[in-house]
């Protein structure tokens, strides 16, 4: 509103400046959908291993998701949004009795076959000795005592080094129990059903409860299902609806979902006919989605065997280590995406093998000398050469996303700005700022900034049509930088007169 002039004097304004600055979106936030040993149920953000470790009980072998989340911030990964599903988890317990209990270390039905034999001493009623057997074989064996002056040698720190048992919540330590053996009660497993993954967009549970989450680029959901028949292995079959609702997800909030390869895919024969029959997004919404090939052996931290598991918790720590070292319009492929704590992968695969999988749109993870293990693709779920989509490159397509969500977050303060030029030009010098800076970074293509983007909003695109129903249109382009999948080297001899 103008000044009213009524004294002489000096009037001081403030002016509002055209000028509002646009911050990119975060590139790497994944989000991690599946079983944890503990936790809460809605979605939490982590931001290290270690956090991981705190809120969601860390590694277990019943959870498919923990070692995902592990090899993600292994590989660089540094936020993670974590939503667990499924059932509680289940422990089996001993009651040793007189309100002693024990509960096993490993939830489900791994401590089933545990039992307890409480021996006492004849000659100190203040000491026993404990029995931890499992299969009906000694395993574990403390000297007990409920001395108050021997407190270091009470049951919950002689159980401090057990890797089987523990004490209860609130089970008395300094209790003698009666002698003799104990079985344990019985835990089951916890499963984890497509249902469960899918969830409830009204009551936001499952994977739906991301529809609350500000942000998120990648989306993993190792498919952790177990054969209901031993003949004919169906997981695909009843895993494909959680991966419809992923894909159409991740169209809606403009991020990225990756695939570990279908339980079908154990040979490179297999892949390449299942590829060829159709990847397991097809459509406009395998612009979004990203399938890896094959599966990989890891070394489990938590002292186990050698594990198989899916690649796509590895895959999401190269795209997030790929965006903090290069950007988001870098493909997070090549040698320089070494795959750290990789044993081997499932299928070994030659140069010609790869080359029957990558033109259907596979993305393959090899082992070369020197280089070890890398991931050697970058195509979305468009990418087979036969359907020519522009957005067949994952680089190309994540660029995309991330510059429609900055602009789709940073323009809302047009909404209701009267719809004339000063509002046009403050536009243009907005977001303009926003594509330039993304060129001197190298995020585009062309030798000068009018090669490499546009922006567009005048007179010419809108007319006073779009004006009356309070639209207003801007268009922003870019060339975007392709990856260079085919090196070509021409050698020839050169005479020495030419």
């Amino acid at each position: 509103m103008a000044t009213r002039f009524t004294y002489p004097g000096v009037y001081l304004e403030e002016i509002e400046s055209a000028v509002r600055p646009i911050v990119g979106v975060d590139t790497s936030v994944a989000a991690f959908v599946g079983l944890t040993l503990e936790g809460p149920r809605t979605p939490t953000t982590v931001n290290s291993w270690t956090e991981f470790d705190t809120v969601f009980g860390g590694l277990w072998t019943g959870s498919e998701l923990s070692y995902a989340v592990y090899q993600f911030f292994l590989n660089g990964g540094a936020k993670a949004i974590v939503v667990r599903v499924g059932g509680d988890t289940q422990y089996a317990t001993i009651d040793l009795g007189d309100g002693v209990k024990l509960r096993a270390r490993a939830a489900g039905t791994a401590g089933n076959t545990l039992t307890a034999t409480v021996k006492h001493d004849a000659a100190d009623s203040k000491h026993y000795t404990l029995t931890i057997k499992v299969s009906g074989t000694s395993a574990e064996t403390y000297e007990i005592s409920i001395d108050p002056a021997l407190r270091g040698r009470w049951l919950d720190r002689a159980l401090e080094t057990s890797r089987l048992v523990e004490p209860t919540d609130g089970s008395p330590v300094d209790k003698r129990p009666p002698e003799g053996d104990k079985t344990a009660t019985s835990a089951a497993d916890v499963t984890l059903s497509a249902t469960d993954v899918i969830g409830d967009p009204v009551r936001r549970t499952g994977m739906q409860a991301l529809l609350d989450v500000p942000i998120f680029n990648l989306l993993v959901i190792p498919p952790q299902l177990t054969r209901s028949s031993s003949t004919t292995d169906d997981r695909d079959a009843r895993w494909a609806p959680v991966i419809d609702a992923a894909a159409r997800l991740c169209v809606d909030r403009r991020a990225m979902l990756l695939l570990d390869p279908p339980f079908a895919w154990d040979s490179v024969a297999s892949a390449t006919s299942g590829a060829g029959a159709g990847l397991p997004v097809t459509g406009v919404a395998g612009r979004n989605v990203a399938v890896f090939f094959p599966r990989i052996t890891i070394s489990d931290p938590a002292g186990g065997p050698d594990l198989t598991v899916g690649p796509i918790g590895t895959v999401a720590g190269v795209f997030a280590r790929t965006d903090t070292l290069r950007g988001v319009w870098k493909a997070p492929a090549g040698v320089d995406a070494s795959l750290a704590g990789v044993r081997s992968a499932t299928v070994a695969m030659t140069d010609a093998e790869n080359g029957g999988l990558n033109p259907l749109g596979v993305n393959c993870l090899r082992s070369f000398p020197v280089y070890s293990h890398v991931l050697w693709g970058s195509r979305t779920c468009r990418g087979n050469d036969e359907v020519g989509d522009p957005w067949k490159y994952v680089p190309v397509r994540r660029l995309a996303l991330f510059i429609e969500e900055t602009l789709f977050r940073a323009t809302k303060w047009v909404v209701f700005e009267p719809n004339d030029e000063p509002l046009w030009a403050s536009i243009r010098l907005n977001v303009g700022a926003f594509m330039d800076g993304l060129f001197r970074q190298g995020a585009f293509q062309g030798r000068t900034a009018q090669e490499a983007y546009f922006v567009k909003c005048d007179r010419e695109n809108n007319p006073q049509a779009d004006i009356d129903v309070g639209v207003v249109n801007m268009d922003v382009g870019f060339q975007p930088l392709k990856p260079a999948e085919f090196v070509r080297i021409r050698i020839q001899q050169k005479r020495p007169d030419a």
